[in-house]
């Protein structure tokens, strides 16, 4: 009896190992593919990367293709036929770089991204080029500013295709994650704060060429693309890890406001302002084209350095993730070898001594008394029943925690209304919901002269200035519109079943009570700002809404500020 009873613990024993060896392999098995797992994506990060950086380089050489483009169109007699060289042989470039970016697409997996180069970037770019040259085949006095604009704008259109193709490849990437996610997005700001630098002189081009007054609609777009230039240079300091600003980083960036935010959009404006006092304008159209591109070098060195500096990053994640990947399968290998060497060396040393032991004392004795089984049920479900309690408990904390976070998360920290994150999930639900937008309004607000603010009287006082303006707009809506900080000056305000007529008057008691309002910045000195805004109503998607009211406000901005325009 003794021997059956030791040979049975002997087995439950050795059922307990294989339990304890197969658990082992059940956490050792997904360590080692999760491991793997991030290997291979990093290893496709850096894939993606590559693929991506080409694909801005072409973006980048599709919006650079404007300036000999412009050179050629507002050529001299004299120039034109050695610009008219300058740009044959760059399409040449642009040509071959096109044919070597969809074989190294279609290389890496980015199998749509390469047919849509080839079915829409190429035939839209053709557009551009005839654009451009049935513009430059006009005799002269055949010519108008009009026809010029309308050729830059096709030229336009062809980088905008290639932008989408590289945002579609950063919306589709497989293999970002919390640190490499960072690059993919520094690359399509980059490729657009290149574009929108580019555009900044293009949007005047035409009338200073013909040396006729800037229309309306090309102050506007001048003024946006400024407006956009300085936002996405300062959305990339904001948006790189600090960890990787390095001292050339600032440097390159810190260079950027001198060169071509300072010095080259100073230079626009000289002519806008010509414009507007209808003086004569201090350069011809090739003259501004070749003080732009010097001005302009300073934002591609800043581009070619963080294209650069990415793919080291996905390099040295490739890295580290192969480092893990060997390590993880070593220690995993050497974890399940001593367990397995343990388990031995406790049977034979341990447990069949205690074994042995245990059959001796019940040889000696007739009986070994027993805990009751009551007693141990009723202490089973009382242990069992507490740490339910506990677990009650535990969850009741995170899910107020999680509320909270939400809460906090979906709020500006500085004017308590709604910030990005909650005008994305907004926009989601529109979107499930598009109905809404016939007559949904979108107020945009921008606080004048902000900058000047935050320059005279520092940032504490910026920031209650900001403070001021969104306490104003929370008296002016319904608690069931939203109050978004868009930017650090600028608000959105979007008005559920709203008309025309009704959202000019919000806007316009906005304005006032902003103007008539006055924030105490001394002991006997106050201090009076305003805002300008643009409004729209109803629209087919929230992009075409947004765009609406972001023009109006340009349009706001052009009058002279302080105004509300629809």
């Amino acid at each position: 009896m003794a021997k059956l009873r030791a040979e049975n613990i002997s087995k439950r024993l050795f059922g307990a190992m294989l339990v304890i060896v197969l658990s082992l392999l059940f956490i050792s098995v997904p360590l080692i593919f999760k491991s793997y797992q991030h290997y291979q994506q990093a290893q496709l990060a850096l894939t993606e990367i590559q693929s991506l950086r080409t694909v801005a380089e072409l973006s980048n050489k599709i919006s650079r293709e404007r300036a000999p483009s412009n050179k050629v169109m507002s050529s001299t007699p004299e120039e034109y036929a050695q610009n008219r060289e300058e740009l044959a042989e760059y399409r040449r470039g642009v040509d071959q770089h096109i044919q070597s970016t969809i074989v190294q697409l279609n290389a890496t997996g980015f199998y749509t991204e390469a047919s849509e180069i080839a079915t829409q970037l190429q035939p839209q770019l053709q557009q551009g080029r005839v654009a451009v040259d049935a513009y430059a085949a006009l005799p002269r006095t055949a010519r108008s500013m009009q026809q010029l604009d309308a050729a830059i704008l096709k030229m336009f259109s062809a980088w905008d295709e290639s932008h989408n193709i590289l945002k579609h490849m950063v919306i589709h990437s497989q293999s970002q994650d919390e640190y490499t996610s960072n690059y993919y997005t520094l690359i399509l700001i980059l490729a657009d704060l290149r574009d929108q630098a580019g555009r900044v002189a293009s949007n005047i081009i035409a009338p200073v060429t013909f040396k006729e007054k800037m229309p309306d609609t090309n102050l506007a777009r001048s003024l946006q693309t400024q407006h956009q230039a300085r936002y996405l240079w300062d959305l990339v300091y904001t948006i790189l890890p600090e960890q990787d600003k390095t001292p050339e980083f600032i440097q390159l960036h810190q260079k950027v406001k001198t060169d071509f935010l300072d010095q080259g959009i100073g230079t626009v404006q000289t002519l806008i302002q010509n414009s507007m006092t209808g003086q004569a304008y201090v350069l011809s159209g090739t003259e501004l084209t070749k003080q732009i591109v010097d001005k302009f070098s300073s934002v591609v060195n800043l581009q070619s350095y963080i294209l650069d500096y990415s793919l080291k990053v996905a390099e040295r994640e490739k890295l580290q993730a192969k480092r893990q990947f060997f390590l993880t399968l070593f220690m995993t290998s050497v974890s399940l070898l001593a367990a397995l060497f343990t388990m031995i060396y406790a049977r034979r040393n341990v447990f069949e001594p205690l074994i042995k032991a245990r059959e001796t004392i019940l040889n000696l004795s007739q009986a070994q008394p027993q805990p009751s089984d009551r007693l141990l049920q009723e202490r089973g479900v009382d242990s069992l029943f507490t740490a339910i309690r506990k677990l009650e408990g535990m969850l009741q904390q995170r899910d107020a925690l999680e509320f909270q976070l939400k809460n906090i998360a979906n709020s500006d920290a500085l004017t308590g209304v709604a910030n990005r994150l909650a005008l994305e999930s907004y926009i989601q639900h529109l979107e499930q919901q598009p109905k809404k937008l016939e007559k949904l309004g979108l107020l945009v607000i921008d606080i004048d002269d902000f900058k000047h603010v935050n320059d005279q009287y520092g940032h504490m006082i910026g920031d209650k200035v900001i403070q001021m303006v969104a306490n104003i707009l929370k008296t002016h809506v319904r608690t069931t519109d939203l109050i978004v900080r868009y930017g650090g000056d600028e608000f959105l305000v979007l008005l559920e079943q709203i008309t025309d007529v009704e959202a000019l008057s919000i806007a316009d008691q906005i304005r006032r009570e902003v103007d008539s309002s006055s924030l105490q910045v001394g002991l006997a000195q106050e201090l009076h700002v305003s805002i300008s805004a643009g409004y729209a109503v109803g629209a087919a998607s929230w992009l075409e809404l947004f765009h609406k009211a972001d023009q109006s406000l340009f349009k706001a901005k052009a009058k002279g500020k302080n105004a509300v325009q629809g």
